[in-house]
């Protein structure tokens, strides 16, 4: 019995297998089938085209990869956004999104296609260039041939906004892109604004709508609007000048622009102050289009309007330059001529950023101050951005004052240390006696004169005798008044060369200083004067107050300083600039002196 139940399941066994066999063999046409159209490409490219095309240059830009990857493991998109790729993969492979846009082509796919235009017709050319016959068509896309039908885009200009000067999210200036519809159209009237900005939040308080598009916290928005209407908001309700840089871009380049700007113009991406901002987006455009350019490339990782504007001209993508005089120039220019003045006339104010120094700086310093005993010490500085009293003021706006992280280090005793570390400072001088004391457009409301001071730096303790130096701590600001003294140049609405000014407020600093803080209230008085193109002075007098509560030592004294500037510029990116102090202290005086070059780069 139990051999015929063992013999039974050898033939159970035998039969399973052979017919198990009998269906693999079967399957096998199927599976092979299956795996070579798993492994099949569009439109018969081999695997070594598509690596080629996916590898692109413009392929890789149109995705928003780097040119690039520094490590191909982490290689990504700056696109987060799921409805910028067709492949599930495609953030961190431009070769799959390659084969998934190829092969909606290849199928058809109008959804697809209508929704990444440029993407489609960059394809189509490399694909007719390597002989494959591709017949797609964007007829079907309804909703982008209305768009770009609408804009009819003939021709694209930066337009830059010159820096405004109460305004900290603006202070570096703006820019944004005009697009125009008809040829013979100067005023703008058929012309549209394509203006990439940050979506702020309301809800923020001053600090945070200042700190968090500089890391990048808010999101960057893509605005399409009339271009008189955006020009009318510069011009009139910000009272800002502008320079119109007409791009010099073929019909063909002009038309994938606006196809890619189709593509981004709904997307949610980072917006970084110094980096990814208004103007680098005109820089990344234009590189979509040009595989032999690499604008984006070259700005480095703290980028202004001014230096955007300055890489356009330098590359030779600019045609043609127009500058519009704002609603404040214009009054400035009837101060300066007289009521009977022709606008029509007025000259460009001295503020085109193509004229500007960079706005990096390093510098090489040697001082001495009468309390190290007469010592030398040697200064090596570094300023990220933008302008102080003393730099060139060609292509800014004039008296403007903004410094962004800068660190000066010192050697001295045969000791590194830390001389300063600016983390923000603005001064806004808005003279009273001119058109530009109304920086909104509002001619009933004159804004007073400001600064504002965040930074570590080293200063005097009087309290004592030992007036020792310590590193603090420093913040401070300062309300007050400013005005102008003498005439503005002849057919312009530029101000004049000197301005002078009148500032209080009050401040704390804390460090290794008696107490470990001191708070105080201070006056300053001080004025600036352009002598030449080349060559600023100024001089200035600080009277703080200073408190801390302590019985050994006097809790309250006065701690005054004058100080004289001068600067000499050699050129656009040399110059030479010395300075000197005298300071009272708790019973002497001490005097110092510093000479400083400048490289602007």
């Amino acid at each position: 019995m139990n051999a015929k139940r063992f013999t039974h399941h050898l033939l159970t066994i035998a039969v399973a297998t052979l017919g198990a066999t009998a269906v693999h063999a079967k399957a096998d046409p199927i599976a092979e089938t299956v795996e070579v159209n798993k492994h099949a490409l569009p439109y018969g490219l081999s695997d070594e085209q598509v690596v080629q095309l996916s590898e692109h240059v413009l392929w890789r830009r149109l995705l928003m990869f780097s040119d690039a990857p520094k490590n191909p493991k982490k290689d990504s998109s700056l696109i987060t956004d799921d409805e910028f790729f067709l492949s599930k993969s495609g953030r961190s492979s431009p070769k799959d999104e390659l084969v998934a846009m190829l092969s909606a082509m290849a199928r058809g796919d109008d959804e697809a296609m209508c929704r990444f235009p440029a993407r489609t017709r960059w394809l189509g050319d490399e694909l007719d260039a390597l002989g494959v016959n591709v017949s797609v068509s964007d007829v079907k896309c309804a909703d982008f041939h209305a768009w770009v039908n609408d804009i009819n885009a003939m021709a694209l200009s930066l337009v830059f906004s010159e820096e405004h000067g109460n305004n900290i999210g603006s202070a570096f200036a703006h820019a944004f892109m005009r697009i125009d519809g008809r040829a013979d159209d100067e005023a703008g009237v058929h012309a549209t604004a394509m203006n990439y900005t940050v979506a702020s939040d309301s809800s923020d308080g001053a600090l945070a709508a200042a700190i968090k598009p500089i890391i990048g916290k808010y999101q960057g928005v893509m605005e399409i609007l009339p271009y008189q209407v955006k020009a009318h908001d510069y011009l009139v309700k910000d009272e800002r000048d502008l320079w119109e840089y007409r791009l010099n871009l073929s019909d063909l380049e002009v038309d994938q622009i606006m196809r890619h700007i189709w593509e981004v113009r709904d997307l949610k991406r980072p917006y970084y102050l110094t980096h990814d901002n208004c103007a680098t987006e005109i820089a990344r455009l234009v590189d979509v289009v040009r595989a032999d350019e690499t604008l984006f490339g070259k700005l480095g990782m703290v980028t202004t309007p001014a230096k955007v504007a300055q890489l356009l001209s330098e590359e030779g993508l600019v045609e043609r330059v127009r500058y519009q005089a704002s609603n404040s120039t214009k009054r400035q220019a009837i101060i300066n001529n007289g009521d009977d003045f022709d606008l029509g006339n007025i000259q460009t104010n001295n503020n085109n950023p193509t004229k500007a120094s960079p706005s990096h700086r390093i510098g090489a310093a040697v001082s001495y101050d009468e309390f190290r005993d007469d010592e030398m010490a040697y200064h090596i500085s570094l300023r990220t951005a933008y302008q102080d009293a003393l730099d060139n003021p060609a292509g800014v706006r004039k008296f403007h004052q903004l410094t962004l992280p800068s660190i000066d280090v010192s050697y001295q005793d045969d000791k590194i240390k830390l001389h300063e570390l600016t983390i923000f400072e603005m001064t806004s001088l808005n003279p009273a006696n001119t058109a530009k004391a109304y920086p909104d457009g509002n001619t009933d409301k004159k804004a007073l004169a400001s600064q504002i001071y965040l930074g570590l730096r080293r200063t005097t303790d009087a309290s004592s005798a030992n007036s020792s130096t310590h590193l603090v701590l420093d913040a401070h600001t300062q309300k007050g008044k400013a005005w102008t003294i003498g005439h503005g140049a002849v057919g312009t609405g530029d101000m004049a060369d000197t301005v002078c000014y009148l500032l209080g407020g009050g401040g704390a600093q804390l460090g290794h200083i008696n107490q470990g803080y001191r708070v105080g209230v201070r006056a300053t008085a001080g004025c600036i004067h352009h002598a030449a193109d080349n060559l600023r002075v100024m001089g200035e007098l600080s009277v703080p107050y200073w408190y801390h509560k302590d019985s050994a030592a006097r809790s309250g004294y006065v701690q005054p300083e004058i100080s004289l500037g001068a600067q000499y510029d050699f050129d656009r990116h040399h110059a030479l600039r010395l300075k000197a102090a005298a300071q009272k202290n708790h019973s002497q005086t001490d005097h110092s002196a510093r000479l400083e070059f400048f490289r602007y780069f």
